[in-house]
């Protein structure tokens, strides 16, 4: 599934209500109506990365997005060398139609020099600012981030030996004035070795009283989910966990009603700058200096850069 430099996904997305005993299926979105799910954003990357979002007819007619047999393929261009001055890829961004409040989700991940992918939900509306990331990484990256960003007051500190996952630096407050406050996952949670290993599964169990995100490797995902009949009750410690019992936030007055997001973007923020050349070792395994430079001219290292979705559901 995944190179050393680049980043393909194949994904199951499940949400689920965990604060009842029964589930009903509200939305199933796969290749039988993923176009008219989702909207293909064309907005300037908010991340500043040097990449240009296209809609989705572009997407179509570049063949940057469409269905293979009964899944949905999201992709990025990776035929054109660009101009080092300005760069700007082509790839996508989407937000779903519904928001959502509470739920669980599942996925599986990879890395990328130049690349910084994501699966995340945020406040729908210009209600208070939420964010979850529950896929996160950069780069060479073999670990996955899951993070929350808050417009609110709202701080963690969660008992270690509650989590299978540990603290991101010392990343408590989940305040927009800061990094926000995140947990790492675990050896291999992400890229290359993650892939290697069969993939897995990203599960984000989210209540009125707190989110927590859960990681299973291939060889130990529940046999609930497997059948569609998840338990969350039964699946031991999360990876990393939010739990207002052990900080100060208040979950709903902070995360109201959430539309879910995919992206890839390049460079920017996390991938790109001091990240390119001091915290991974891509300036050393490309042979450039600046993330730009290589998105620029090695189109062909993005040849799996895309996302392969079997499907996304909500339960509540």
């Amino acid at each position: 599934m995944f190179s050393s430099l680049v980043f393909s996904i194949c994904v199951s997305f499940c949400f689920y209500s965990s604060t009842i005993s029964e589930y009903t299926l509200v939305h199933n979105y796969d290749y039988t109506n993923w176009f008219a799910s989702f909207v293909y954003e064309d907005l300037p990357d908010p991340t500043h990365g040097a990449v240009k979002y296209i809609g989705l007819e572009d997407a179509q007619n570049l063949g940057l997005t469409k269905i293979i047999g009964n899944q949905v393929f999201m992709s990025v261009d990776n035929t054109t060398v660009l101009s080092t001055h300005n760069v700007r890829r082509k790839s996508i961004w989407l937000e779903s139609n519904d928001a959502f409040l509470h739920g669980l989700l599942i996925d599986i991940p990879g890395s990328s020099c130049g690349t910084w992918p994501a699966f995340w939900t945020i406040r729908n509306s210009h209600a208070t600012y939420g964010e979850i990331d529950i896929i996160e990484s950069f780069s060479d990256e073999t670990v996955n981030f899951m993070t929350l960003h808050t417009e609110g007051v709202c701080s963690f500190n969660t008992p270690l030996d509650t989590i299978t996952g540990t603290l991101n630096q010392d990343f408590t407050d989940c305040n927009l004035s800061g990094p926000g406050c995140s947990f790492q996952g675990p050896d291999d949670s992400f890229g290359t070795p993650f892939n290697d290993n069969g993939g897995g599964v990203y599960a984000m169990d989210w209540t009125s009283t707190y989110i927590n995100m859960y990681f299973f490797p291939r060889d130990a995902v529940p046999d609930d989910i497997t059948i569609g009949n998840p338990d969350p009750s039964s699946w031991g410690k999360p990876a990393g966990s939010f739990d207002s019992r052990f900080g100060d936030c208040d979950i709903d007055a902070n995360f109201p009603p959430q539309t879910i997001y995919f992206d890839t973007t390049f460079c920017g923020a996390e991938a790109g700058g001091h990240s390119w050349s001091r915290w991974t070792d891509c300036s050393t395994k490309t042979g450039y200096s600046t993330c730009e430079e290589f998105v620029a001219q090695v189109p062909e290292a993005f040849d799996e850069s895309y996302w392969l979705i079997n499907s996304v559901k909500i339960y509540q």
